[in-house]
């Protein structure tokens, strides 16, 4: 392995996504993600060959099959052999890793893609199995009503409350205003509460889409794009375990 350089340069030198819509029965979700791919690709004129590392985020609580994104993984192209991992959770987990192994000299370049169907089944049941499976799971609670237990909590501590969690909605929809490939945006109501104290409008919409970006390091970014969107830190969160552990 190379040495270690945390000062290494590393950029996003291309990004794509796909509209994002609340059902895509007609696609599958490798259909879903291979155009976004190419044109990511295509952006930068590299081809799958030419990529040091391929990172991906998908679900396969939401796919209902182990191992799903291995059928994703043939479509981008792995033989022959590439040097890939997949996380069992989102793009942006995906990005981390994929940051990670750039600046550890290990790779100049990353393809990283996250994609996902919600539309086939009920998000908020599906999502409970993947929960501690003794003590949480079994009592089926649902992830908009674990939201709102967060929520609440933030209310009770004195640190936040319901207008300014409208305020982040409208904030996002109103960022996602120039974006075509948004579900939802412009401003539009709270409507009403779905589990208190969250509205319809604090909860995000279920829905179908795919996202893609390529990372670049130092010299090799700026070879490959005019503008390279340098990044200088990253801090990524989750939730541990058991409810509650997190302050």
């Amino acid at each position: 392995m190379a040495p270690t350089s945390p000062a290494r340069d590393v950029a996003i030198v291309a990004f794509a996504q796909s509209d994002h819509r609340r059902r895509t029965d007609e696609l599958s979700e490798v259909e879903l993600l291979m155009p976004v791919l190419h044109q990511v690709l295509d952006a930068t004129g590299l081809k799958t060959s030419d990529i040091g590392f391929t990172c991906s985020g998908s679900s396969d609580y939401l796919a209902g099959r182990a191992f799903s994104f291995t059928m994703a993984l043939d479509g981008v192209g792995a033989w022959p052999p590439i040097s890939e991992s997949h996380v069992e959770m989102d793009g942006a987990w995906a990005l981390y890793e994929a940051w990670v192994k750039i600046l550890t000299g290990e790779a100049d370049t990353a393809l990283v893609y996250g994609y996902g169907k919600s539309s086939p089944g009920e998000v908020r049941d599906v999502l409970t199995r993947q929960l501690d499976p003794y003590y949480v799971a079994p009592l089926w609670p649902d992830s908009v009503s674990l939201a709102a237990l967060q929520a609440q909590a933030l209310v009770d501590g004195g640190h936040a409350d319901e207008p300014a969690f409208a305020a982040v909605a409208a904030r996002s929809r109103g960022a996602a205003s120039s974006n075509s490939h948004a579900q939802v945006r412009g401003s539009r109501a709270q409507g009403e509460y779905v589990v208190r104290p969250l509205r319809t409008g604090d909860c995000p919409p279920v829905g179908d889409g795919a996202a893609a970006v390529i990372l670049a390091a130092g010299e090799r970014a700026r070879e490959l794009c005019a503008r390279p969107a340098w990044i200088r830190g990253m801090d990524h969160r989750i939730e541990a375990h058991s409810l509650g552990v997190r302050d």
